[in-house]
C-alpha cells in the first residue's frame, strides 16, 4: 500500500492493499474501494462514492459532491465508477439525487481533463468523453459513444451506443445509436461506420440499419410510430444508457411515437437481435426530441 503521508482518510474505510494515494488526496466515509486503484495527488471522494476495480483518478479528481439542482435535500445519494475507467485530470462527477440516486460511469471509459459530469447522468461501458465536456443533468450516453472536447450537452439528453459527436458543439437532442452529430447548429451526419464495427453485429447489419433510420426521418411523429411498431417491444436492452429511467415520468419532449412500442419483437426489421435490443432500449427513453435526417436535402444515409 503506497498512501502519502498528507492524505487524509476517514479511520472507517476498508482499504484494498494495493491502494495508491497521493499527496493531499480525501478519502471521506462511506467510501467503497476496490483492488487495484490509483487515486492521485488532491483528488475528493466524497460520501457515497463506489470505485471498482482498477480505476485510476488522476490530479484533482472530484468524486460524489452535493449535486447542483434546487430540489437536492440531502439525500443519500452516490457515485459509481467502472472497473478499468481513467479519469484525468480535474474532471468532477456529482451524486445522483432522488430521481435515480445514482451518477454512473461504466467499465473502461476515459473520461478526459475538466470534464463534468452531473447528477444522475448514466455512461455506458467503453465511452470516450474528450476535454471540457460539460453535462447537464440526467444524461445517458450509451456504451462505446465518443464525444469530443469542449461539447455541452442539454440536461435528459440520450446519445446512443456508439455514436459519435463532433467538437465544440451544443447538443439539445438526442442522437440516434450509431450515429454521427456535427455542426452548429446540431445535424445528423449519418451513420457512425466504426461505431457500429465496435459491437459484433455481423454482416449486413448496417445495412438494415440505414434502412431504419429512413424509416424514422421519412414521415416526421408518423415514420417514427411505424419504425417503433416494426421493431417491437419486448426484449428492450437494459444496460446502462439503453435503460428505461427512473425519472422519465412528467419529463419534458418525450415523444408520442414510444407509445408504439407495443408489439412482440419480430424479423421483420432485418436488424440483428442485439441491435433490436440496443435500438428499442434508446427509443423507449429518449425526450428531447430525436436528431434526424431531414427527409429533402439531409445528410445521405
Amino acid at each position: 500500500m503506497a498512501i502519502h503521508p498528507t492524505a487524509l482518510i476517514h479511520p472507517s474505510l476498508d482499504l484494498p492493499p494495493d491502494l495508491e494515494v497521493g499527496p493531499y488526496a480525501v478519502l471521506d466515509e462511506d467510501v467503497r474501494l476496490a483492488p487495484g486503484i490509483r487515486i492521485g495527488p488532491f483528488c475528493h471522494l466524497y460520501p457515497g462514492v463506489v470505485l471498482e476495480a482498477g480505476v485510476r483518478l488522476e490530479d484533482g479528481v472530484i468524486l460524489g459532491n452535493a449535486p447542483q439542482d434546487m430540489k437536492y435535500r440531502g439525500e443519500k445519494t452516490g457515485v459509481r465508477i467502472g472497473a478499468g475507467s481513467h479519469l484525468r485530470e480535474y474532471a468532477t462527477v456529482n451524486r445522483g439525487t432522488a430521481a435515480s440516486e445514482l451518477t454512473v460511469i461504466g467499465s473502461q471509459c476515459l473520461i478526459m481533463a475538466y470534464t463534468h459530469v452531473a447528477h444522475d447522468c448514466r455512461i455506458g461501458d467503453l465511452a470516450i468523453i474528450a476535454n471540457g465536456v460539460q453535462m447537464g443533468g440526467h444524461v445517458h450516453i450509451g456504451k462505446a459513444a465518443v464525444i469530443s472536447g469542449m461539447t455541452g450537452i442539454h440536461q435528459y439528453v440520450s446519445i446512443g451506443a456508439g455514436s459519435f459527436i463532433g467538437g465544440g458543439l451544443r447538443v439539445d437532442k438526442d442522437v440516434l445509436p450509431f450515429t454521427k452529430a456535427l455542426g452548429d447548429p446540431l445535424r445528423f451526419a449519418g451513420l457512425n461506420e466504426i461505431g457500429l464495427a465496435k459491437f459484433p453485429f455481423g454482416a449486413g447489419a448496417g445495412a438494415a440499419l440505414k434502412a431504419f433510420y429512413r424509416g424514422l426521418s421519412g414521415g416526421g411523429a408518423d415514420g417514427k410510430v411505424a419504425a417503433l411498431a416494426r421493431l417491437g417491444a419486448s426484449g428492450a436492452g437494459s444496460d446502462i444508457g439503453t435503460a428505461e429511467r427512473p425519472d422519465r415520468a412528467g419529463a419534458e419532449g418525450i415523444e408520442s411515437g414510444a407509445d408504439a412500442i407495443c408489439t412482440g419483437l419480430h424479423e421483420g426489421s432485418g436488424l440483428p437481435q442485439g441491435l433490436r435490443e440496443i435500438l428499442l432500449g434508446f427509443l423507449s427513453i429518449q425526450k428531447r426530441g430525436l436528431l434526424l435526417r431531414k427527409p429533402a436535402g439531409g445528410e445521405a444515409l
